[in-house]
Order: structure tokens, then sequence, then C-alpha cells
């Protein structure tokens, strides 16, 4: 049985920008709803809010008892397990053909068989049209095959509630037509909720129970299809008509003077109410009001409809309102907020690196990834490190004439100096950006907003992994800026300083002490290491003032 979602007073802005607010309807449990509006008017972030990838500025989400606004992260991923959701384009997991993009819920929540598994994920696969197709990666098929996939994959787990991010966009009428009647058998069959964001005026005509309609911020009206088709309210008949005259412009909404210009100009006729799609399998819909009953009770016909107006054109009553009062404050107090959301996101990190389970085989595949792209900048990079530490060590060891320390301090200059210098770049440069840039790809591709629908941590799951790569190859490529940066000191010394090789070498193996001393003391610290030296510097400066005395 499907599930009530229950909204009430909802409001979402992104920063200045009012997206929309005071949203209030109640979606009935097994039922197919549809929510129109022109572009830009937040019906993707409306959905996105109802399952909780995003927050609401107020109001609250009341499904089986939980408020979505406001319950914990725990709470939230137990809810999320009753949604299916199919994103706009299909959020398809690009590394995994399209069988284990299908089967990857399954064996994320279920302790079925690899045969159980398969029997399902081909049974959803046959449903939209796929088979053969499931060794296919989602780079290798069309925008349609991919929303076709993810729906497989928004009902392998049998959810209550199915949310539709505009399934009909890229597809041709005839598979548009295809996926509207497989809508309605896939509610007669499982009696879920089902909720559509589209732009197509057929399936809003044809295919839900009840129509909702966001304009210039607000919902203009939200009912059963019969009320919305037979209305004479301005917005909606112009946007379910597809009609030019009414208060939507190009834009958003006309000018005053646009709409003086068309106060007195006829309306065509409403068109009579199409039919409403059934289920093509025998089964009855699970609306719980039959076709034509808010017509017959209402005594309604196309051309006589009557609702509720809210202000002018059904939009003027509502007003911008910027949820941030004081400009000032929220500009002082933005570094402040992201500096604990950076601090906030180190904590959860810390505490993927340790839950289990671990993902070892990403973890693996990161750390192969990250050397790759590091390996061959860290060698070009410490290559110069070295050259430079060994012409500036052997330049200043050498005017104090403890030439004998010159490898020594190469070498320890290298490896506590150059090599974490040179690694924390490039993994921050190569492989941090290689990073950012494979997150952020699958952001914009709503992998992640997937994961987290599909009840997994992106956190833990693809960011942990990278962590503890980042930090098992650094260790690797600190090594490795140790032995290049010490061997293009060597040839540097030896070929622009004329120093000896022999003597070069030899100094790798120098008294410890003595090279602990020059480390910590610094590069003009081989005079005061070589005790020799410093007692004939000693020595000669007496001789001086004494000889000046005289």
């Amino acid at each position: 049985m499907g599930v009530e979602i229950a909204v009430e007073g909802l409001t979402k802005s992104f920063g200045k920008q009012l997206i929309w607010q005071d949203v209030t309807l109640t979606v009935p449990a097994g039922e197919i709803c549809v929510m129109l509006g022109p572009s830009g008017t937040g019906k993707s972030v409306f959905l996105k809010a109802l399952i909780g990838l995003l927050k609401p500025d107020a109001g609250s989400i009341v499904i089986e008892g939980t408020d979505i606004a406001s319950c914990s992260e725990k709470e939230l991923y137990e809810i999320r397990k009753l949604f299916g959701v199919l994103f706009q384009d299909g959020a398809m997991f690009g590394s995994m053909n399209l069988y284990d993009n299908v089967a990857f819920p399954l064996r994320e929540h279920t302790k079925k068989s690899e045969s159980e598994i398969r029997d399902i994920v081909m049974e959803k696969m046959d449903l939209v049209g796929l088979l053969g197709a499931e060794d296919k990666l989602p780079g290798e098929i069309s925008g349609g095959m991919r929303k076709r996939a993810g729906l497989a994959r928004a009902l392998v787990l049998d959810p209550e509630i199915v949310l539709f991010d505009e399934p009909d966009s890229g597809l041709d009428p005839v598979r548009t037509a295809f996926l509207n009647q497989l809508i309605v058998d896939l509610n007669a069959q499982i009696d879920a909720t089902f909720l559509i964001v589209t732009h197509d005026i057929n399936t809003a005509r044809t295919v839900p129970d009840n129509i909702g309609l966001l304009y210039h911020k607000h919902l203009a009206m939200f009912g059963p299809r019969e009320m919305l088709l037979s209305s004479e309210e301005p917005v909606v008949r112009q946007f379910l008509n597809a009609q030019r005259v009414g208060p939507i412009g190009m834009s958003e909404e006309k000018d005053a003077n646009e709409l003086e210009a068309e106060k007195d100009m006829d309306l065509p006729p409403l068109p009579p109410i199409a039919l409403q799609l059934e289920p093509s399998n025998g089964i009855p819909r699970r609306s719980q009001r039959p076709p034509g009953e808010w017509c017959r009770e209402h005594g309604v016909t196309p051309a006589a409809g009557v609702v509720h107006r809210r202000g002018r054109h059904g939009s003027r009553g509502l007003r911008d309102r910027h949820l941030v009062s004081s400009p000032t404050a929220a500009r002082v107090l933005a570094p402040v907020g992201t500096a604990g959301k950076l601090f906030a996101f180190g904590l959860d990190v810390a505490r993927g690196l340790f839950r289990r389970p671990f993902q070892l085989r990403e973890f693996l595949q990161q750390a192969w990834f990250i050397a790759s792209v590091t390996i061959i900048p860290t060698a070009l990079v410490a290559i110069p490190f070295g050259a430079v530490i060994a012409l500036q060590v052997g330049g200043l060891i050498k005017q104090f004439g403890a030439q004998s320390f010159t490898g020594s301090a190469s070498v320890l200059a290298v490896i506590q100096q150059a090599g974490p210098i040179a690694t924390a770049l490039l993994i921050a440069g190569a492989g941090g950006s290689a990073i950012a840039a494979d997150l952020g790809a699958r952001k914009i591709r709503e992998e992640l907003d997937a994961m987290m629908v599909l009840g997994i941590d992106p956190i833990q799951r693809l960011v942990a992994p990278r962590v503890l790569a980042c930090m098992l190859v650094a260790v690797f490529l600190n090594g490795m800026v140790s032995v290049v940066g010490v061997a293009g000191g060597y040839v540097f010394n030896v070929i622009l300083q004329d120093g000896t090789p022999g003597a070069y070498l030899q100094s790798f193996t120098a008294p410890r002490p003595a090279a602990r001393r020059l480390g910590r003391h610094g590069q003009g610290a081989g005079l005061r290491a070589d005790r020799r030296g410093r007692r004939r510097l000693q020595g000669h400066e007496r001789r001086r003032w004494t000889q000046g005395r005289r």
C-alpha cells in the first residue's frame, strides 16, 4: 500500500533567492500525482525536499509520522527506504554496467543470493524494455535508455513512494506514450504513491489522479485532475492548454502593458477533458476517486470550472520575501558558516574511515588512480628541488670548509624539506584536483543524490577511501621525491660545483650525531659540527687578536 505525503507551509530559498514559500498539499496514498510549472519554478527542488536531499527553510513534510524536515540523519535514511526515485538524467553510476546499476540496491540492502538478484534485475529490465543491454555502460547508451534503466533501479526494491523527475524528457512521443502506460500499470500493480514532475501536457491530462501547479514562488493550485483541467484560473488555464494569452510570459510573467492589451481578447474554449489512462493489465486504478466523480459532484463542464484564486491572475497577491533580513550580518557570518561546514565535513570523513564495511576495492582503485596521476609530475618536480638544494647547501657549506658534510646536508634537506613540500603540493594539486573533478562530475550527474536516496553515505563510500588512498600514496611519493631529489643533487653537485663523486657519496655515512646537529641547526651548522674546523678557526682568530695587540 502506498504512503501519504503531507506537506505543510513548505518554504525554500537559496541565499536571497526565494524558490517557493508556504506550499501546502497532501499527496494521497496509492494515487498518481503530477506537479507542473514553468521552467525555473522549483519543481525538481520540491522533489529533493520531499526526500530530504535539501532542507527547507520552514514547514514540514510528514511521512508515516516522521517529519523529514526536522528528523535526524538516521531517521532520514530509514524513511528513504520507502522511496524510489527516477532522476532527470537517470543518475546511473558511470563505472558500472546497467546490470550492476540495477542490482546495486539489492546488493547493498538485502541478503539475496546472486541468482535471486539476477532474476529480479532481469524482470525489471524486461519491464522497461532493456533486455540485451545489461552489459552496456551508461556512457554507451542514449539518454532515454539511461532514464529507463534508472526507472528499473528505482523499482527494484518495490518502494512505496516513487518520484519521477521529468521521466519523458529526451523521449520521443511513442516511447513517452509507452512510459505513461507503464507508469499507470505499475501504480495498479505495486500500489505505490507516484509523484511526477513533467512539462508534457498530454501526460498531465491523461495519467494522474491529481495535478499541482507551481507558479511565481507559490503553489497556484492542487487538486483532482478534472478540477484543474476545467479551471478558469488564468495561470492554470493558460498552462494546461498551452495558450499564449495569460499571465505567463517568455521569462516568467508578463508585464502590466501586455496584460492590459490582452484584457479584451477572447480566449479559445476549453477542450474536452481527456479520458484517463487505464491499466492495460486489467487491474483497476488505485485512485480513491473514480474518474469523472469530481465533475459529477460539482456539475462542472469544461467551460464552467470555478476555483479559488490567489490574487490577480493567480500570482500577484504574493510578493518575494527574503529570509535573511540583514545582508551585512549574512556577509559577516558566511565565513564562519563555511568554516563550520568544513570542520563538520572533516569529522564525517574521520568517522567514515572507521565505519564498516570498509570499501577496500574502492580504496585500492583510488590509490592506483592517485598514484598514476601524480607519479610523473612528482618526478619532474623532485629533480629541480634536489638541484636547488644541492646548489644552495653545497655553496654555503663550502664557504665554511665543511665539505665533508655536503652529501649529508643535501640528503637531510631533501628528506626534511623538499620531500614533504613536494608531496603536499602534488597530492593537493594533481591528486586533489582529479578527485574533486570526479566527485564534482558525480554531483552534476546526480550520482551522489542517487546514493543518498538508496541509503548509501557518499562520504563513507567515496570520500573516506580517497582520503586514505591519498595518505598511502603520500608516503610513497615522499620516498620517491627523496630518491629523485638526492640523485638530482648528486648530479648537480658533481657537475656544477666540481664536487668529487666519491666524497659526496662517502658523506652519506658521516657520523650520525654530527649529521643530526647539522640538520637541526641549519645549513650553516657545518662549522659547529666539524670540531676540527672550529678549533682551527678559533686559533686563527686568537692569533690575529694577539698580533693586533702587539
